[in-house]
């Protein structure tokens, strides 16, 4: 996989004070919704993905700061995209969202190249967590969530 670009695909109309971009992948149409809403009131430029074939792609297209991947997707599984995300470029972050029964898998998942993990269902204070534990800048504003 080669880069071809810096840009953005779907992009909420505010303004960032962030110019991090990130990627959220997950098969769960309420999980992204969530997720970006979430991450576009922290300031954050954020994409979203419903599988791994569809977040490859747009990787070709935008450089994300940050990844939040399902690992439990259809298809081509968490795990799988993780692999390619970081043959293709080891410096994104990439924060393993999954369903608790998932807990030993996403573990085992961290210790090979992913930075955390947000078990579902996360609530707004495990998101913003990871959100000032693992990207450089802290959330915006704290009173969004």
């Amino acid at each position: 996989m080669t880069r071809h670009g810096n840009h953005l695909g779907h992009m909420s109309g505010r303004q960032s004070q962030h110019t991090q971009h990130i990627l959220v992948v997950d098969d769960d149409p309420d999980i992204r919704q969530i997720l970006q809403d979430r991450l576009e009131s922290y300031g954050y430029l954020v994409d979203t993905a419903a599988d791994g074939p569809t977040a490859l792609q747009k990787l070709n297209r935008l450089t994300p700061h940050c990844v939040f991947l399902d690992l439990l997707m259809p298809g081509m599984d968490g795990t799988e995209v993780l692999r390619r995300i970081k043959a293709w470029d080891r410096s994104i972050k990439v924060i393993i969202v999954t369903a608790a029964v998932a807990t030993e898998m996403a573990s085992a998942t961290i210790s090979k190249a992913a930075h955390a993990y947000l078990p579902k269902p996360f609530d707004s204070p495990q998101l913003k967590y990871i959100v000032e534990q693992w990207l450089e800048c802290p959330p915006a504003s704290e009173s969004m969530l």
